[in-house]
């Protein structure tokens, strides 16, 4: 045994030990509970159900509704973050190279603490003419808009607050995977007649591909478990039309006091994620040894 692995041992139990009681312990509490009927209450005697809250759950309208919210919002997300982060990191670092400056300005969003941008943008889309879009759209004689009060613009509402507060982080991956492109390629190919749009089409997306890879990776896994924008924004509301499956988890288990039932919902996710992460990481894995 190494003679530094005492020391080793003593600097890493600390997070550790915080790890288990903060992430395991739970993680391993929420599994047993999914498998019993509980509102949460101590003095109440846990009902052991088997299965029957993954029943519930998979035959439930609602939850069946915020599966088809997340998946939309994940699109949406992936799409348009990716597309706006990687398209104007190449803008500034090959077209307009005099303002590479202003890539703190884009990043600053991502800064702002979830719940100080997802007031601000419930304030941009308050249903009444005061809102801050409606009070626009009023100067050119439009008509105020319900915009998070209607489901069909609701979700897409909540998605553009969380690509506005996300797409600047991408940018920043763009920028440092754009660095490390052989300039002799790009000179070369400069020589030999391209010009920048070809050059970008050619030689600089296909040498970040890994980067992109890494973008669409964070982007899926992270919208996966998205609950504060949502919930600050709207509460799963109109009528519970905009929940997903992390703010339906909530509502379940503290509202309705159908604790094992959020439990189940909550180790869905869990799994959910393991899954989307064990599949990216493996797709990301053959990429590279192609």
């Amino acid at each position: 045994m190494n003679k530094n692995t005492g020391l080793i041992i003593s600097f890493l139990f600390p997070a550790l030990a915080f790890y288990v009681l903060m992430a395991l312990i739970p993680i391993v509490y929420s599994l047993y509970f999914a498998f019993f009927d509980w509102p949460g209450i101590h003095t109440v005697p846990l009902k052991f159900v088997g299965f029957g809250n993954f029943v519930k759950m998979f035959t439930s309208p609602r939850f069946l509704l915020s599966l088809k919210n997340v998946a939309w919002f994940v699109f949406l997300n992936v799409v348009f973050q990716t597309l706006l982060g990687y398209g104007i990191a190449l803008l500034l670092g090959t077209y307009l190279r005099g303002f590479k400056q202003f890539k703190l300005l884009f990043f600053l969003p991502v800064v702002l603490p979830m719940t100080a941008t997802s007031l601000l943008w419930k304030f941009i889309f308050l249903p009444n003419p005061t809102g801050v879009l409606n009070s626009l759209l009023s100067l050119f004689g439009v008509d105020a808009v319900a915009w998070l009060l209607d489901a069909q613009t609701a979700m897409n509402c909540i998605a553009a607050a969380n690509i506005w507060q996300g797409f600047g982080y991408h940018l920043i991956i763009a920028f440092a995977a754009i660095t490390t492109v052989s300039t002799d390629m790009i000179e070369a190919a400069t020589i030999d007649g391209c010009n920048r749009f070809q050059r970008v089409m050619k030689i600089i997306l296909p040498s970040i591909r890994n980067a992109i890879m890494i973008s669409i990776i964070l982007n899926v896994t992270g919208n996966l478990k998205n609950f504060d924008i949502v919930f600050v924004m709207t509460e799963g509301g109109p009528n519970n039309l905009t929940h997903v499956p992390s703010t339906l988890m909530y509502v379940e288990a503290f509202k309705y006091d159908h604790y094992g039932l959020g439990s189940a919902i909550a180790a869905f996710i869990f799994a959910l994620s393991l899954l989307v992460t064990g599949v990216s990481t493996k797709l990301l894995g053959s990429k590279e040894n192609v």
